[in-house]
């Protein structure tokens, strides 16, 4: 179930945790998108090195810079957003603060968010229709966890283990931007979005990438230089995965 913590969150960010922001009076509406009509900032997190796209048409060697590599495999695309009683998948730029998102193994987190269960299903909320029980519907297995990879965000060591408190909830823990969901599903509320994720507010002052992903991908790409000297050209398609 909830805890007091996350309910408060929710109803701050005037969400609703089984059917997202309220954008129509019929949650099943089929016209209901765009998803971010009628609001303002975008979900774009801007690149390190944000040139206009005539420099890096006349100075392709920036989009191999290790920042900017590293940047690109880490930005979110796609999300997958409560939208009444249905489950949408949308481009995450469209994201605000408030969606209701659920993530999968692989995913990149989206924006930044908060955990609220574990799991693909909801869990009781606390309503008034709801027992007490706290079990998950259609899941009560114990074993639940989510493992997160922060490691290109933040620069710490190891992924994230979260896992079910003894009374069947779970901690609001803060998910950020950018991270790779590495094992295990779960259901987050969106916080902040855009400008004010923690990607980007390390950007602008100037503490990201992390020194130890920045030392990695800079091993990388001088292995892709010396490669494609070897060869005569130039390659840009690694996607190699630093662990």
């Amino acid at each position: 179930m909830l805890s007091r913590e996350q309910k408060d969150l929710i109803a701050s960010l005037s969400t609703n945790y089984k059917t997202g922001r309220a954008l129509s009076h019929d949650d099943d509406d089929e016209n209901e998108s765009p998803h971010h009509q009628g609001h303002g900032e975008l979900n774009i997190i801007k690149p390190p090195l944000n040139c206009p796209k005539w420099a890096c048409i006349i100075l392709p060697c920036i989009n191999h810079i290790p920042s900017m590599k590293l940047f690109k495999s880490i930005v979110p695309r796609e999300a997958e957003v409560r939208i009444g009683s249905r489950w949408v998948c949308y481009d995450a730029s469209s994201l605000n603060r408030g969606d209701i998102i659920r993530l999968s193994e692989g995913d990149i987190v989206p924006a930044d968010a908060r955990l609220l269960s574990l799991g693909p299903d909801f869990v009781n909320d606390g309503g008034i229709d709801d027992d007490s029980s706290g079990l998950y519907e259609g899941e009560e297995d114990d074993t639940l966890e989510l493992i997160v990879d922060s490691n290109q965000i933040t620069g710490e060591p190891k992924p994230r283990i979260i896992s079910l408190n003894p009374d069947r909830t779970v901690n609001a823990v803060e998910l950020y931007a950018g991270s790779v969901v590495l094992h295990g599903e779960a259901i987050a509320v969106v916080t902040k979005i855009g400008g004010d994720v923690l990607l980007s507010r390390l950007m602008r002052e100037g503490k990201w990438p992390p020194k130890q992903s920045q030392s990695e991908w800079q091993i990388v790409s001088q292995n892709e230089n010396e490669e494609g000297d070897d060869n005569g050209i130039t390659t840009n398609n690694n996607n190699q995965e630093i662990v």
